[in-house]
């Protein structure tokens, strides 16, 4: 427990920092069930902080005049006794107070750090709470013994490095960087001591140190953990060596920046790719930036640090594919990827968070981001899969559209359409599943096919509407030969109403055909019957 005094141009970003996933701000009023709430949420998800002495912004209070602490440390046994006592088991946390220069009057706020634990914490009174952005929820049932199992298993990321220790990593120029955006102002020393980086006996840094700090993690982390990047030009599954386009690139350095970098290259590697669009031209692909973004971002923060292999990243002629290693942790799985969140690097994606523009700010948001921005494009959504040993993110250059809709859009600016140019705008892969497309709009009277293109020419067409002069002949005809039939049918009547009938029973009118004979050769020239060719939907 420490205590120390700090200026106002460090308590006041304290003082203004919104609440979040690994933040939170109580009065000095507090009851010691709402700081167990809080802590015991924090211990049970990823770590974070908190601090007692701070006024919510309201009228009566705004700016530094919201810091209204504690008048001693005695004052504050309410925080202790809840944070040592009451949560069981007593959840693991280390204290700070804290007073601002020259305005002791206002007395000392209590700053709480609180690790993620291996344990499920209870509050006093028997519940359980976990942290969901910046709202601390209750949890019950089921979701008490998932959280319960997805415990007890110590991160590879906590594991000591045997030739990486505290003065090395104190002097890594990535820590001076963090360390510069970071309130309150902290040493080196005091800040890898106090995040539990390093053992405290024999000053070994651990894993997460190496990741987010080290120079080249790879020269200190025992595992492969950069980032490769490779161009393919092909849309196959499974591409060979003559379709990749020059040299893997290798991307490793500090969690940060190693995120940046790929996020640059592989969009810069995108928008080298050309696709066809529905008016004809080629144009580069263009994704909503907030999509590789956090499908990056994941993939560094969330990979499995104990398999020895590098995350990959294939750009292909339709589609982008992120390979992390290591499958879904704890309780995730592929059905609540999207509803569920699980870190199985706490202390990475904690610490990622406190940099000043934090590349994972909106945590447990990432690939529900992905699902609604793809679709605001008018993208088809990302596939996830588990392939082996990697959780695989696929995204595809498909426009969301269904390929009906892109077929016609196409033939209101082009002439025809062929197959092969139908699968490209459609990203259907089968020949035979984008026929059925087509004869899905013949048969409601949309396209037809070209006469006279057969074969690996064939190609469809839109059905051209009838002329007004040739509408009214063909309209003029059939209510000719309509009067014609009524005459006689009426003659006949007339001829045998002295007659008697056997049966009252009336005929069916006799169907007019108009259309060539079904049975005939089709006009088209394709050498089938008619009714096995254009006209399958004659009747």
């Amino acid at each position: 427990m420490e205590k120390r005094s700090i200026p106002e141009t460090e308590a006041l970003p304290l003082v203004d920092r919104e609440e979040s996933h690994f933040w939170d701000h109580k009065s000095s009023r507090s009851k010691g069930s709402v700081i167990q709430k809080i802590a015991a949420g924090l211990a049970n998800s990823d770590g974070g902080e908190f601090i007692v002495g701070i006024e919510d912004s309201g009228k009566d209070a705004a700016g530094l005049d919201r810091w209204q602490g504690f008048k001693n440390i005695e004052d504050a046994t309410v925080v202790l006794e809840a944070l040592a006592r009451d949560v069981n088991p007593p959840a693991p946390f280390s204290i700070e107070f804290l007073s601002i220069e020259g305005r002791e009057g206002q007395g000392l706020a209590c700053l709480v750090s609180i690790r993620k634990s291996e344990s499920v914490h209870f509050t006093a009174d028997q519940k359980v709470f976990v942290r969901r952005g910046a709202a601390t929820l209750q949890i019950s049932g089921q979701a008490v013994t998932d959280l319960s199992l997805a415990k007890g298993a110590r991160s590879y990321e906590d594991q000591l490095l045997a030739d990486y220790d505290k003065d090395d990593l104190a002097a890594e120029e990535e820590l001076g960087y963090f360390l510069q955006g970071l309130s309150p102002s902290t040493s080196p020393s005091d800040f890898i001591r106090k995040q539990r980086l390093i053992d405290r006996n024999s000053g070994a840094a651990r894993v997460s140190a190496g990741i987010l700090y080290a120079e080249s993690p790879p020269a200190v982390v025992p595992k492969r953990c950069a980032v490769k990047v490779a161009r393919y030009n092909t849309k196959e599954n499974e591409p060979r060596r003559e379709h990749l386009a020059g040299t893997p690139l290798t991307i490793e350095g500090p969690a940060r920046r190693v995120i940046d970098e790929t996020i640059s290259t592989v969009t810069s590697l995108i928008e080298s790719v050309s696709v066809l669009q529905t008016t004809g031209e080629m144009a580069p692909v263009k994704y909503p930036p907030e999509v590789l973004k956090e499908i990056i971002v994941n993939a560094v923060i969330h990979r499995d640090y104990n398999v020895s292999d590098d995350i990959l990243v294939y750009v292909f002629d339709n589609r982008v594919e992120v390979r992390s290693p290591g499958v879904l942790p704890g309780n995730m799985t592929l059905t609540n990827l999207l509803q569920e969140r699980f870190s199985r690097n706490p202390t990475i994606v904690r610490l990622l968070n406190k940099y000043p523009d934090p590349p994972n700010k909106d945590i447990g948001e990432g690939l529900r981001t992905v699902v609604a921005k793809m679709a605001e494009a008018k993208l088809q959504s990302p596939k996830f899969s588990i392939e082996g040993n990697y959780f695989v993110v696929n995204l595809g250059h498909t426009p969301l559209a269904r390929p009906h809709e892109i077929v016609m859009e196409y033939l209101s600016n082009h002439d025809d359409i062929t197959n092969g140019v139908a699968r490209n705008l459609t990203g259907i892969t089968s020949e035979n599943s984008m026929k059925d497309v087509f004869y899905a709009l013949r048969k409601a009277g949309k396209i037809e096919m070209v006469p006279g293109k057969r074969g690996n020419k064939s190609a469809w067409q839109k059905v051209a509407a009838l002329e007004p002069a040739l509408e009214a002949d063909a309209s003029s005809g059939i209510e000719g030969n309509s009067k014609a039939a009524v005459q006689e049918s009426s003659s006949i009547a007339t001829s045998d109403s002295e007659k008697p009938r056997k049966s009252s029973k009336r005929l069916k009118p006799r169907r007019l055909l108009t259309a060539p004979a079904r049975n005939l050769p089709c006009a088209c020239g394709s050498g089938l019957k008619r009714k096995r060719c254009c006209g399958v939907g004659d009747v």
